[in-house]
């Protein structure tokens, strides 16, 4: 059933769903909408009387969830004034109508032209200018890393490939000499591009993830652990 509470001050609206479980649950799902569950000897009154003690607790997370969801509709919105990641930051989408289409970075911006103003053809234009970053800025950190601390140890540089990836930052070939990188980096940092181009050269070194491998990192790259800890923090946020 839908309730209103006043909380806080706000008139707030909750789906109250009675289960079989022990205590008084609350949920706040995407869009800020709050879910209760309680066993069915509860009362109404007693939910009420529950919510409006965690009413400090409440408002906070609801205004979480509603900036997080703001943030993620504007980030993933592939039209005028949308936001994407790219090194760490962010770019401000700006579309612009012309007859071909390309994009080109001016500061903190991205100037999308297109014929099109559907999100779909805005989208095209600006993973096909993730592409051409990819081959041209993740290339360079990797041919730096190899310089500064593999090249005495791989006898050439393998060949560099990026795609997608849904559970790998990185893989690699050390027989055949190649590396592919997930393209979705691009939208990071450089220090954390670096970590995965290390880890994966470490690899060469190393095959597994014994102490050696890892022993190896800590010569090579003494703060890879931090950095590790720091990509699995910001893919929280940029890869919503």
């Amino acid at each position: 059933m839908e309730r209103e509470i006043t909380l806080g001050g706000q008139q707030i609206s909750y789906e109250l769903t009675y289960k079989a479980v022990k205590n008084i649950n609350v949920r706040i799902k995407p869009g800020g909408k709050i879910s209760v569950s309680a066993g069915r000897n509860v009362s109404v009154s007693y939910i009420d009387d529950f919510l409006r003690e965690k009413s400090d607790c409440i408002i906070k997370a609801l205004d979480r969830s509603r900036a997080d969801e703001g943030m993620r509709d504007k980030g993933n919105s592939y039209s005028d004034g949308g936001e994407i990641y790219y090194l760490g930051g962010k770019l401000t989408l700006r579309i612009e109508k012309a007859p071909s289409c390309m994009a080109v970075r001016d500061g903190n911006e991205l100037i999308v032209c297109t014929s099109s103003s559907e999100s779909s053809r805005i989208q095209a234009v600006v993973e096909a200018w993730y592409d051409a970053q990819c081959r041209k800025i993740l290339g360079s950190i990797g041919r730096r890393v190899y310089e500064k601390s593999f090249m005495s140890l791989v006898p050439r540089e393998p060949v560099y490939s990026y795609k997608k990836m849904k559970t790998l930052w990185g893989s690699c070939n050390p027989v055949r000499c190649r590396m592919s990188i997930n393209r979705e980096l691009i939208k990071y940092s450089e220090e954390l591009i670096e970590f995965v181009f290390y880890h994966e050269y470490t690899h060469f070194i190393h095959p597994d993830h014994s102490q050696a491998f890892y022993d190896f990192m800590s010569s090579v790259l003494p703060d890879h652990r931090k950095r590790q800890q720091k990509l699995k923090k910001d893919a929280l946020l940029i890869r919503t």
